[in-house]
């Protein structure tokens, strides 16, 4: 569900800000907020006004184009009146963010878990505090994300890591990939999820390269070669042949 359209996130490599999104204004400034989200969910989840009732499977309030708990939820709250819905019409939930702000929402997330099945998870990059905030400047640093893990544990529900996307040259290094596991196995993480970024041409490509020239100059040769015009966005191979 993408319940907000854009992020105040500005997470550097957010495949959000690429044109293919159509996200309105500046992307990690301006958001819309769909204020009649909540109304629509109700209509959709209701099973009598359905001829054909959703399939008891997870819902996941969290979309490709905006964080959930990003700061204009402590105003909106659509993030917690959809959980209450959620939890209203018995369904299982998993919550994939990068905010703290998620452990207002706990007392909804048990409940959902005693009746059906809630999963807390939270997306990492790396680790690593002082390379998340130039490529996550907005969010809780990763200390903090481990943290609200560990509480989320000691309440019964189970908790993922969404080990993606890890930086090329940069998170994707042994030493720091096997950081990560270990905090969260320190944590009693369930899961980790592993997966590669994607750089589409474009606004999304141009502004991690913008910052990735002013804090890591000398991987640009090596972007430029696996980063090479690919539709999607994949990153190539670079093979050399002898």
């Amino acid at each position: 569900m993408n319940l907000y359209r854009g992020c105040t996130h500005n997470c550097v490599y957010c495949d959000g800000r690429s044109e293919g999104y159509y996200v309105d204004g500046e992307f990690g400034e301006d958001v819309t907020v769909k204020v009649n989200a909540i109304e629509i969910l109700n209509r959709e989840l209701n099973p009598k006004r359905k001829r054909t009732p959703f399939k008891r499977s997870y819902m996941m309030p969290g979309g490709g184009v905006g964080d959930s708990y990003q700061p204009l939820e402590k105003k909106y709250q659509l993030t917690r009146k959809a959980l209450q819905l959620i939890c209203e019409y018995n369904f299982p939930v998993h919550m994939l963010t990068k905010s703290a702000l998620i452990q207002r929402d706990i007392d909804i997330l048990k409940r959902i878990n005693e009746k059906n099945r809630a999963i807390v998870s939270f997306s990492f990059s790396s680790v690593d505090d002082d390379i998340s905030a130039i490529f996550e400047p907005g969010v809780p640093s990763p200390t903090e994300r481990l943290k609200t893990l560990a509480v989320f544990k000691h309440e019964g529900i189970a908790c993922g890591m969404f080990l993606l996307p890890v930086i090329p040259f940069i998170t994707d290094t042994p030493e720091l990939i096997e950081e990560a596991v270990r905090k969260a196995s320190e944590v009693g993480i369930d899961f980790i999820i592993f997966g590669g970024m994607t750089l589409k041409e474009g606004k999304q490509k141009d502004y991690f390269f913008d910052v990735l020239k002013k804090h890591y100059p000398e991987r640009i040769t090596e972007y430029q070669m696996i980063y090479a015009g690919d539709k999607w966005g994949q990153h190539q191979a670079n093979i050399t042949i002898l």
